[in-house]
């Protein structure tokens, strides 16, 4: 059986899965409607079969009733019903759901997964320089990297540029979890993101939100 992981956060609701169980038993384990069957069907990988069924699954623990999951016109999911936002994602291993009544954005890696050869086309100079001063700059490096998938998840934009419009203040990386800031910078006026993240045996989950504004 999977190892299914479902907390209350502040935000909402974060649901991890941990693949455990054969393909078989995924697709056993499923009640296909039928725009979600010709969704399936359509899949030509048994990796994207996999994080299909896994996601659907793990949605249905979180909210203990079958709903299914649409995709507007820039291919972001939403909820049929469409009274909480979703956000999706998914690592070797890993299948995470967060459901929100705040606009918010997730994504999850593999900690051991090699950026350093990508990082000029994602992380500002500035950025590369906090990450090369800390103590574990490839952890770190697929924070940042996750931050930032995250935070464009969160932005709803169709074009966004990593390393320019997403801005990922310096991050004091803790062994379990932990906060950090940011900014989205696609438009103004620009957007104050908060940052959790949390550790889950090799992976790191980071999701996003709107900064709280503090009333003067």
């Amino acid at each position: 059986m999977s190892a299914i992981n479902i907390f209350d956060i502040d935000e909402g609701k974060l649901g991890i899965w941990k693949f455990k169980e054969s393909d078989d038993e995924l697709l056993n384990s499923f009640r296909f409607s039928k725009n979600e069957k010709e969704e399936f069907q359509r899949l030509k990988h048994e990796k994207r079969k996999r994080e299909y069924l896994a996601v659907r699954l793990l949605l249905n623990e979180m909210l203990g009733e079958k709903t299914e999951i649409t995709y507007n016109a820039s291919g972001r999911p939403e909820l049929q019903d469409g009274l909480v936002n979703i956000s999706i994602s998914h690592s070797a291993d890993l299948a995470v759901v967060v459901l929100s009544d705040k606009n918010i954005g997730v994504d999850t890696e593999n900690i051991f997964r090699k950026t350093e050869q990508v990082a000029n086309r994602f992380l500002s100079e500035q950025e590369q320089q906090n990450i090369e001063a800390s103590e574990n700059p490839d952890l770190l490096r697929i924070i940042y990297w996750c931050a930032k998938e995250a935070a464009f998840k969160f932005s709803k934009t169709p074009e966004i540029e990593f390393k320019t419009q997403i801005i990922v203040h310096p991050v004091n990386s803790t062994p379990n979890k932990g906060k950090f800031t940011g900014e989205l910078q696609k438009t103004k006026p620009y957007t104050d993101l908060t940052f959790t993240y949390i550790f889950l045996e090799n992976n790191v989950v980071v999701y996003c939100v709107e900064k709280e504004k503090i009333e003067k």
